[in-house]
């Protein structure tokens, strides 16, 4: 008995430390994170087969939330159960999320000259993230037409309402007028789904997003309540971000900079352009913009430090509720015909909220380049299209398309 505990630990502890390794080493964003996690989990230490990754995937990628980062904390929940599942999700994040803390509360990174076509690099990424997300949706008109009213109705609804509404509404269209092929569909049995589940999960996103609401107007005149209000919003877009990270920025875009103020689009860029460039989840975003919202409200180091850990913790709470709580729900609903006409409505509503994401940025900085008389304009367009060639070749590491673009901006700046 003894000597099976002791194997139980050995295997945990190479499990955690092969974690932390690819929180340290796995750059390119989600669409490179599987292919890292085949290479160290399955073929090099094998803790489970390359079916049950792809299983474990495509059950997170319908969930709301980082889907990479799901996948391998319910990697961790099936080897180990939940404590192995919150330290997996810990020794994932952790790395990344201490360099975009550190760059937030630099007090010269952000004012750093070399940061100039960050924001150009950044529409490069987006515009090649709905390239290449579109050639997945299903070949529907409906699915075309779920994608592109997305990315048109965001652009000009600029509201942090609209990407729940959004979701709910794919969903509907999906199954009422999408007609996809599904599987068989299996007869579920109602009595054995644990709704108790779920509704844990809605019960804390509604203590949370109330009790942020209800704070939200007197957080202008009470400085210590921001935190709480920070919380709540990064929660909230945590909860409903369907898509990962490209969708989360275009939440953050509408939440932090055009309806609230809290930072300047030139900020959020610069948080963006170097998530490309650090290891780990791109959800790590929300650690540089909560400690860069302190530093504007006039929060010392402390309270920046407290945005940063604020950030991190809220964006990455609701994903993990949903794999600890959704997955023996799904178990029995998987094969429910009128969920999985749901699903291709629900991912094409995400390639339209990037959409809306590159159609936001890309005009934010078309008006940028006017009202500096388009100075320079032949450097951003040159460096807009090594962008999309750069990540389309896929021979060129994204760490390196970022320290290029900086490059650029030390020289012409």
């Amino acid at each position: 008995m003894q000597s099976s505990t002791n194997l139980q630990k050995a295997r945990r502890f190479r499990f955690l430390r092969a974690v932390f390794w690819l929180g340290l080493t796995a750059f390119g964003g989600p669409q490179m994170h599987l292919p890292y996690f085949k290479r160290r989990l399955v073929d090099k230490l094998r803790f489970l087969s390359q079916e049950e990754l792809i299983e474990i995937n495509a059950f997170c990628s319908l969930l709301p939330g980082p889907s990479t980062t799901q996948t391998i904390t319910s990697i961790g929940l099936k080897i180990g159960g939940v404590l192995l599942a919150i330290q997996t999700l810990i020794l994932w994040a952790l790395p990344g999320a201490l360099i975009m803390g550190a760059l937030a509360l630099s007090p010269s990174f952000l004012g750093a000259q070399q940061l100039e076509f960050l924001a150009t690099m950044v529409v490069g990424f987006l515009v090649f993230a709905v390239w290449s997300m579109s050639r997945w949706l299903k070949p529907s008109v409906v699915t075309w037409v779920i994608c592109i009213l997305t990315g048109a109705v965001g652009f000009f609804w600029r509201s942090p309402f609209f990407f729940p509404i959004g979701v709910i509404i794919a969903a509907i269209a999906s199954a009422r007028f999408g007609n996809f092929e599904t599987t068989q569909s299996v007869r579920v049995n109602k009595s054995e789904i644990k709704w108790k589940n779920l509704s844990l999960i809605f019960l804390i996103f509604f203590i949370v997003g109330g009790t942020g609401l209800g704070l939200s107007n007197y957080a202008k005149n009470n400085k210590w309540l921001k935190p709480v209000v920070f919380f709540e919003n990064t929660y909230r877009m945590g909860a409903i971000s369907f898509g990962g990270g490209n969708v989360l920025a275009a939440m953050t875009a509408e939440q932090y900079v055009h309806h609230t103020n809290r930072m300047e689009m030139k900020e959020l860029n610069t948080g963006l352009g170097m998530i490309q460039a650090t290891p780990g989840p791109n959800y790590n975003l929300a650690v540089f913009t909560n400690a860069v919202a302190m530093k504007n409200a006039k929060y010392q180091l402390p309270g920046q430090v407290l945005g940063a850990i604020i950030g991190w913790i809220s964006v990455f709470l609701p994903g993990l509720l949903f794999v600890l709580f959704a997955y023996p729900i799904w178990e029995k609903l998987r094969n429910w015909r009128v969920v999985q006409q749901t699903i291709p409505g629900i991912f094409a509503v995400s390639v339209g909220f990037i959409l809306t994401a590159a159609l936001i940025f890309g005009f934010d900085l078309w008006n940028n380049l006017q009202v500096s008389k388009f100075n320079q304009w032949e450097i951003h367009l040159g460096v807009l299209l090594f962008t999309i060639l750069a990540l389309a070749s896929k021979k060129i590491p994204t760490p390196l398309i970022v320290l290029i673009t900086l490059v650029v901006g030390w020289f012409f700046t």
